[in-house]
């Protein structure tokens, strides 16, 4: 048997205490109303202040609200009334608080409570308060009318100044109370304060002489015609929240200078007299919310704006422009003020894997767990921008001193460098930092993110952590950059060669395949190697058209060769790990073979274990597609990389190559030579060849031999040679 389900103490707490404050609220605000208002037949007030306080009461509370209006309502109107009819009163003040609770909240959504938008105060003001109000005055004038409280004469009359009495008290009260969180649109500077005073004694001042010196002016025109303008002044320069102050206060005023100069709205006063004031009043407030709640939602519209333009969407950081200009005036500041600024230009480690691999969503909440770790690690005063993909920058300023940005960056990497889960899987990621400091390494905003820029890539490859800009890495970004410029050329100005080194067949000393290696010979004069070269053009993004051209020459030349009646080798060239996750790889290659007339079955592929271990998943299919063109491929540089043996079994790969390092070892070194043999021992029971580079010596051959490795390269054989001389070794049969 189920058990009813109780509202925890705290709950019931909160709901008691909602309940008081309303009541308490509502009675003292119908208190007001009594003593500031005539009375028709005694009881209808012209302004009932304490409906505004249900209102408020019923949107924000909901129910806590509507029982404390009727508490409140059943206690002030016991003051003049038998209980009978106090309690059809307060049943109609509270029905009346339901209705206006309840449709903004349910079925008119969506609704703003602060009514800062126009759809909202036109949900509030036209229908749902209107409707609330007629409930109310509706169930009050017939309750008073059925207990004989009220003469059938004023019924009619009675239902139109109630209504409009506890609608103009909706407008008067609810609006103020309502929009009293939205006091951060109010502005704060001295200036508005001193105009919103200069306002308020304005429209007092006028009142009192007006209605003192004009005569027969009655207060619905002093509202019209002094207090109008004046809300809508206060709606144009002070948002919604100064409007319905303004709103309030002229309530005050004209009821109150009607106190002080007539002696208030009394019995004499003519009913078309009391319906023209509530009128105007009503007119008053709703010109005032509309127009505030218009400029607002304009505010909004302006400050989403300059969000999207200021700020990144994704993670809500400042974006690059508001960085540039936040820089510029942080220099500007230090300059005056003697001070230090250190930038630090921070780009994520591992981040373009966990993008690849798990896709743009995931990295994207990457992004968002980094911004959030970074707000969170730095000071209020404190700058962090989204420079765009995976980069951010943070501007600190100081007093000068040695390094003061250490501690920040430390801070920084350690609060990075922690794991994160998302979606029930767990990520790690780290940063590497440069740092530049204003004034020592530059005076301007691009000078020193520049600078910034090239520590963050020495401590990437330093791996570091963080590094601080040095002018040594100016001479280096500048040499890069010459080559860069060169490199462009070298392509277009036929500076580019290939040299070629024979891999021979230890079981009969035949050459059994070459390897193309590119060289740079600048018109200049002189040779620039590729361990020079290659990185810039890797990191430029040059390696894709440089492959594309080597893949084309060694064709062409393999060609030239079978033309000219030779027996050529098969000839390889090596791929990068950027050409090998280039989708347009493949087409490539077809297309030179294609267009020279290349056999497929000469061409070999040569790519480092490090490439092809990136991405397990992207190299087997990247493979199995070269396997089905008739390709075949190498593991270059094996035992340098991360292998998942498992993952190597089932690549289709031909050959695994000892990388250089091992076989210098082989005769001097145990651990080297027991490497080397593993290695062979391991191709071959993946049925797979084995060669060994950088054989130098008859004795490294040897023992290469006597373990049973199948191919050798090295200078052993031959240098890297000329077209023209490595085909003079084709068919020379080497003896060791």
């Amino acid at each position: 048997m189920t058990r009813l389900a109780l509202p925890a103490l705290a709950e019931a707490r909160r709901f008691a205490l909602i309940v008081g404050l309303t009541a308490l609220g509502y009675a003292f605000a119908g208190w007001v109303s009594l003593k500031l208002a005539s009375y028709i037949a005694d009881v209808v007030a012209v302004v009932w202040l304490a409906a505004g306080i249900g209102a408020m009461a019923s949107l924000r509370f909901g129910a806590a609200g509507v029982v404390g209006v009727l508490l409140g309502s059943l206690a002030v109107n016991s003051l003049f009334l038998p209980p009978d009819g106090a309690l059809g009163l307060a049943l109609g003040a509270a029905a009346g608080a339901a209705i206006i609770g309840y449709l903004p909240r349910y079925l008119l959504q969506p609704f703003s409570p602060s009514l800062d938008f126009v759809s909202s105060v036109t949900k509030f003001a036209l229908v749902a308060a209107p409707l609330g109000c007629a409930v109310s005055a509706g169930v009050g004038v017939f309750s008073l009318h059925a207990f004989g409280d009220m003469p059938d004469s004023l019924v009619f009359r009675s239902l139109w100044v109630w209504w409009l009495g506890d609608l103009l008290g909706v407008y008067l009260i609810a609006p103020l109370l309502l929009t009293a969180s939205r006091w951060d649109l109010l502005p704060t500077n001295k200036g508005a304060r001193l105009e919103g005073l200069v306002l308020l004694l304005s429209m007092m001042l006028l009142t009192r002489l007006m209605m003192q010196y004009v005569d027969l002016l009655r207060p619905a025109e002093v509202v019209l015609f002094v207090l109008l303008p004046g809300v809508l002044w206060a709606a144009l320069r002070f948002s919604v929240t100064g409007a319905s102050l303004a709103i309030f206060l002229s309530a005050l005023i004209v009821l109150g200078v009607g106190v002080i100069s007539f002696g208030g709205l009394t019995v004499a006063t003519t009913p078309r007299d009391i319906f023209g004031l509530q009128i105007s009043m009503v007119t008053m407030a709703l010109g005032g919310l509309f127009v505030s709640s218009a400029l607002t939602e304009r505010r909004y519209s302006e400050m989403r704006l300059d969000m999207l333009a200021n700020h990144d969407p994704l993670t809500g950081l400042p974006n690059r422009s508001y960085f540039q200009d936040f820089l510029t005036h942080a220099l500007a500041r230090a300059q005056r003020e003697k001070l230090q600024v250190s930038l630090l230009f921070i780009d994520l480690d591992r981040f373009k894997h966990i993008n690849d691999s798990q896709g743009h969503e995931v990295g994207d909440q990457v992004l968002r767990v980094v911004a959030n770790r970074l707000d969170e690690e730095l000071r209020a005063d404190d700058f962090v921008a989204r420079l765009g993909g995976d980069e951010f920058a943070v501007v600190l300023s100081h007093p000068p001193a040695s390094r003061a940005a250490s501690r920040v960056a430390r801070k920084l990497i350690k609060a990075l460098a922690e794991s994160f889960k998302l979606e029930q899987r767990r990520y790690a990621i780290g940063a590497s930092i440069g740092i530049s400091v204003y004034p020592d390494d530059g005076l301007d905003a691009n000078t020193l993110l520049r600078q910034a820029d090239l520590a963050m890539y020495q401590a990437k490859q330093r791996r570091s952590g963080f590094e601080y800009f040095s002018d040594e890495l100016n001479t280096v970004a500048q040499q890069q950059l010459n080559l860069e410029t060169g490199l462009r050329h070298a392509l277009e100005r036929n500076e580019l060669v290939l040299v070629y080194q024979p891999k021979v067949d230890l079981t009969n000393g035949q050459v059994v395949g070459l390897e193309a290696l590119l060289r740079w010979l600048p018109k200049s004069g002189g040779i620039i190697w590729p361990d020079q070269f290659v990185p810039v053009a890797e990191e430029t993004g040059l390696i894709l058209p440089l492959g594309r051209w080597v893949i084309r020459a060694a064709c062409e030349q393999w060609v030239v060769w079978r033309d000219t009646g030779l027996n050529p080798p098969p000839v390889a060239v090596n791929l990068s790990p950027r050409q090998f996750s280039d989708a347009r790889l493949i087409d490539d290659i077809e297309s030179i073979l294609s267009d020279t007339g290349m056999d497929v079955a000469y061409l070999q592929l040569e790519v480092t274990e490090s490439a092809a271990m990136e991405n397990p998943m992207r190299t087997f299919d990247m493979l199995d597609a070269l396997r089905r063109r008739g390709l075949h491929v190498y593991i270059d540089d094996f035992g340098t990389g991360h292998s998942n043996l498992g993952q190597l079994k089932r690549m289709p790969i031909d050959t695994l190559k000892i990388d250089k390092s091992f076989v210098d070892d082989v005769l001097t070194d145990s651990d080297g030579a027991e490497i080397a043999n593993a290695i062979i021992r391991l191709s071959h029971a993946l049925n797979m060849r084995v060669v060994a580079e950088g054989v130098e010596s008859v004795e490294q051959v040897a023992f290469l031999k006597k373990q049973g490795c199948d191919e050798i390269q090295g200078y052993v054989v031959a240098k890297p040679l000329p077209p023209d001389k490595v085909s003079e070794l084709f068919a020379q049969r080497f003896v060791f």
